[in-house]
């Protein structure tokens, strides 16, 4: 593990040193395997952490943003610390020394703070819906395990985990695994499954029992779904389990087995973001299916969709690094887009029409070069994301070659780069996306998306059409241009490859049948084009935030 402030380290490792003759110096260590124990009414917590080491040594240091650190009662390898002590960062622990490939145990206990990062619930919070009953989240997201206590909080290190919470009896627990109760006051989770990232697994879910009602939803693909609702909500009518059953199916049949086993719990409850993809447990908003100006024609279904994707691509397969972030909820945005366009072309319309709305605020590039904290940049990958990585290369290749690029990279316990998707779409699509990737993907500061001007010039037999970049850098792809005329049907589409025939074009088309009044710029939403003056600004609140949220929150576009 390396450390992350170097002096404090070095203070520590003067202050131990084995007398045991065994190996001595910081010892580095990869955690495989997580036992968390938290108490939901004192907040007092206990982790015993099993790593391997790979550099000997006699002292550790391990990411560590928690309170209440007792360092009396650290422990390695089930003896107590010969010293410990923690900061604002990390916890060093000093003992014997032991050698590479031993096998080692990490016992600490802590308190775990009502807090949470900014007013999202990242961390851990108690918050009451509509009703009044109180939803208890302890929640990490991307490098946020060590709020909770001692832990690897690198994005590509996945685990197993046993989670033992004790709570009120009118309490239901869940998190992610087999869930025992093992009494009434006491609920276990035993996640063993590979592919367990501790941005989504290390989490914590308790809500009153008459609070979450169960609907049994049949079997979805080979797995069975259970919705978890308070009626008055009506989300658990919004999710239709046909359409669920043939997602699930495709998921599966395209890009692997589920992961997590053969059930999927379905939760509502009042959160900060629309969904959470804890696997094998997804955690919806309770208030989707009364949202006023919904991001999406079915709102429930695509975000409850998009979800569904992130089992396979975020948790199964991960993140590589923090700014690799777009990648997975580009991909969850993405196959949730493709499967509606199988089923109903107009929802997959209306969708890729939000991802461009969005897209018009964005104030980073989806892989940004000044490396904000992620709490700044990630609202800014859910629209240019899917644009970018996947729906403006499958007009420049086609559909096919985009989802067996997508293929090549799920279906496995592992992590993966924004870089390593990029190869993998480059080598399906036999595309060069050298300099695509440096227009389009990675920048500094707010991309300038092109602003384009259409003037139609009207012949006998043909006409021309006038194609001119008037803003934005010079960033190429492929989208068509409408000719519209005063009837409904009056419509002719015009193909423009700013890919290959540069940014500013004169084409020259057959004269439509119709006098054309009108053009419309990219009416299928094809490409990040936009047409007269770009606004810098959001149109529809975006979907990752709840209603909710959006009232909370101190700020007007991103959170």
């Amino acid at each position: 593990m390396r450390p992350h402030a170097a002096l404090a380290v070095l203070s520590l490792l003067a202050a131990c040193g084995g007398d045991d003759g065994g190996p001595t110096g910081e010892m580095a260590v990869t955690v495989t395997h997580y036992d968390y124990t938290f108490d939901i009414t004192t907040r007092a917590a206990h982790s015993k952490l099993t790593a391997t080491v790979d550099t000997a040594g006699d002292c550790l240091v391990l990411p560590f943003r928690g309170t209440g650190f007792d360092p009396a009662t650290a422990k390695i390898d089930g003896k107590p610390a010969v010293s410990a002590q923690a900061n604002d960062t990390q916890v060093m622990m000093c003992g014997e020394g032991h050698a590479a490939g031993k096998q080692i145990t990490i016992d600490t206990d802590e308190t775990v703070a009502l807090k949470t990062e900014s007013t999202s619930q990242v961390g851990y919070s108690v918050t009451n819906d509509s009703n009044g009953n109180p939803f208890h989240y302890l929640v990490s997201w991307v490098g946020g395990c060590d709020r909770f206590g001692p832990c690897d909080s690198r994005p590509d290190q996945f685990a197993t985990y046993t989670f033992h919470v004790t709570h009120a009896d009118t309490l239901k627990v869940v998190c992610s695994g087999t869930i025992t109760q093992v009494s009434p006051t006491e609920t276990q989770c035993d996640f063993r499954y590979e592919g367990g990232p501790t941005y989504s697994t290390f989490a914590i879910a308790a809500y009153p029992k008459t609070a979450w009602i169960a609907t049994d939803k049949g079997m979805w693909g080979s797995l069975h779904a259970t919705v978890y609702d308070r009626p008055t909500t009506m989300v658990a009518d919004a999710i239709l389990p046909s359409y669920n059953d043939g997602f699930v199916r495709w998921m599966e049949q395209t890009f692997g087995p589920y992961p997590y086993g053969t059930e999927l719990r379905i939760l509502t409850a009042p959160t900060y973001w629309s969904g959470f993809e804890h696997p094998g447990n997804i955690i919806l908003d309770d208030g989707l299916a009364r949202t006023l100006q919904p991001a999406y024609v079915h709102n429930v279904q695509h975000i409850l969709g998009h979800e569904i994707v992130h089992q396979w691509a975020g948790d199964q397969t991960t993140l590589a690094d923090t700014y690799d972030f777009v990648w997975k909820e580009a991909m969850a945005e993405y196959l949730t887009f493709v499967y509606e366009d199988m089923r109903e072309p107009l929802a997959a319309k209306g969708t890729a029409s939000y991802w461009k709305r969005a897209s018009a605020g964005s104030e980073y590039f989806p892989v940004p070069g000044e490396k904000p904290p992620l709490f700044t940049y990630y609202g800014d990958v859910y629209g240019p994301g899917p644009m970018i990585l996947f729906r403006q290369l499958e007009v420049l290749s086609s559909r096919p070659q985009v989802i067996a690029a997508i293929a090549s990279v799920l279906g496995k316990s592992h992590a993966i780069s924004v870089d390593d998707v990029v190869a993998a779409l480059a080598a399906k699509t036999s595309l060069d996306l050298t300099a695509y990737t440096a227009a389009w993907i990675k920048g500094t500061g707010a991309p300038e998306w092109p602003v384009i001007n259409t003037r139609f010039s009207a012949g006998a037999g043909t006409s021309t059409l006038h194609v001119t970049q008037t803003k934005g850098a010079a960033r190429r792809c492929k989208f068509h241009i409408a000719l519209e005329g005063a009837q409904p049907t009056d419509s002719v589409l015009v193909a423009v490859d700013t890919f290959k025939n540069g940014i500013d074009q004169t084409l020259t088309v057959p004269t439509p049948a119709f006098t054309v009044t009108r053009t419309t710029l990219d009416p299928n939403h094809e490409c990040l084009v936009f047409a007269g003056t770009l606004a810098r600004k959001r149109e529809v609140p975006p979907p990752w935030l709840t209603e909710r949220a959006l009232r909370t929150f101190p700020g007007p576009t991103r959170p």
